[in-house]
Formats: structure tokens, sequence, C-alpha cells
């Protein structure tokens, strides 16, 4: 399965074209599925639910159209609240939806809610699941995707181009070690722009293996398409072999359950 990460223009009215041209590139390419950056659509300043009903309709549109799948987030509100939501489409239908379960300090100040449940989705006989962007960093959370089968999982993400976080040059490791530990690949995708708060953020977009980072952008600040073939015998090979997801002393696992946010 060819899987790719949309590296578009984020934060600005063109990101939409900018994406288009990307996503033509990528049918040219064979990739069959593609994956947006977290908040790709919201121009800087913008929140609002207007934004997130062009977004779909511009999601459901384009995947009939390509005959393809198209991954993107939006902001959703239901009786409970807000919430950032990833909605998956195949050829004009919506197959799956994920909220995004930490959502950061700055979202949660915009009144933002915790998802509750982390789904696992078919596509074409492939088990996805989605990781939101700070969804990666919490390993626990990342284990249970495979424990629940994830072949694939999609992490849209906003990269910040200024960050405290340490070791910048080795972030990649991350999603190695992620897909290593967990027998699944990873399809990371960034954009290029400014958020809808007005930060600057780069791509920083990958694909990621068992195997090691089989895709990678080249340039943080550029437009680009990254894509790979995913070969699932493979993960399916390793899913067997790796033995941490199948002997675990789940006894010792309880102080996961302690402490944590207020969501």
């Amino acid at each position: 399965m060819i899987v790719s990460a949309v590296q578009c223009r984020v934060g600005v009215g063109e990101a939409f074209k900018s994406a288009e041209k990307l996503i033509e590139k990528g049918l040219n390419e064979g990739v069959e599925i593609f994956l947006l950056p977290e908040y790709f659509s919201y121009k800087v300043g913008d929140t609002s639910l207007e934004t997130s009903k062009k977004t779909l309709e511009w999601l459901r549109e384009k995947s009939e159209e390509y005959q393809a799948v198209l991954a993107g987030n939006v902001i959703r509100k239901d009786e409970d609240g807000y919430y950032n939501t990833i909605y998956v489409f195949e050829k004009g239908e919506l197959v799956a939806t994920q909220d995004k379960l930490h959502p950061t300090r700055s979202e949660r100040e915009l009144g933002i809610r915790c998802g509750r449940k982390l789904e696992i989705f078919e596509i074409k006989g492939v088990k996805f699941a989605a990781l939101i962007c700070a969804d990666i960093l919490y390993p626990e959370l990342c284990r249970v995707a495979a424990l629940k089968g994830a072949e694939i999982v999609l992490n849209p993400v906003v990269s910040f181009k200024r960050s405290e976080l340490p070791s910048q040059r080795l972030r990649h490791c991350l999603y190695f070690s992620r897909a290593f530990d967990n027998a699944y690949a990873i399809v990371k995708a960034g954009g290029v722009g400014y958020t809808f708060l007005g930060e600057e953020c780069v791509g920083r977009s990958l694909i990621a293996s068992h195997e090691g980072i089989l895709a990678s952008y080249e340039n943080e600040n550029e437009e680009a398409l990254i894509s790979a073939r995913i070969d699932l015998e493979k993960i399916r090979i390793y899913k067997r072999i790796n033995y941490s997801l199948h002997d675990r002393n789940v006894n010792v696992l309880g102080d996961l359950l302690r402490g944590g946010m207020n969501c």
C-alpha cells in the first residue's frame, strides 16, 4: 500500500489549492491514502465551525473525485462541547473518525475536550489507527493502538518552528522507536505556514516503520509530498515475532492509571 503525507501550506487562504496540487502529484505516483496536516485549513484567527464544514465537504468531494482515501482534521461540536477530530473519506464515503485523545493545554484553554477511546478502522483490508499530534508522545497510547491490531497509524501534526523540546535533530527517532516497539507504520503529516493562533509551523513530515524511516522531508519550509510503499506482509510477520506485544506482565502496569490531567 502506498501512503503519503501531504506537506502543504497551512494557515493561509491557498491551503486547499496547495493540498490539491500535491494530491494530484501523488495520484500520478500511485498513492492510495493521503494524510493532511492537523488544522491545515484554518487561517490565522479562525476556529469557526463554518471552516470545519467547508473542510469536510472538500475532503469528501476530492476523495470522490480522485477515488482515493483522504484524511484531515476539523474542529467539531456536539452536545458535550468541542473536539479536534480526524475524518477519513474513501471514494467520497466517510469511513472513520477519531477524536484527539490528548489535546494540548492551548487547545483545552480554547474549550477542546479529550476524546474517550482509540478506534481501529479498516481500509482495503488494512487496520488503521489515528494518533493526532501530541497523542504520539504517549508511549502507553501508542502501545494500545498496537494491541488493538493497528498496522498503519495516521499522525497529523502541527510542528512549531521554535520548540523548547530537547534533541531537535533526533526527533525522527521517536517515530522509528514507536514503529519498532509496536510493529506498525506511521505516517506523520505536518504543514508549512502558521497555526490558527498565528504561530509559525514547519513540515517535518515522514513515514516510518519497524525497518526505519522510509521517507522524510528534505526542507521543512517547503511544500512536499512524502510518500512510501508500506510492506504489510513484513509488518504482519514482525507483529508475530515481537514478543513484547504478547508477553506482558500486566500486573505491574497499574501505575499508568495514576495521575494525569483533568479532561
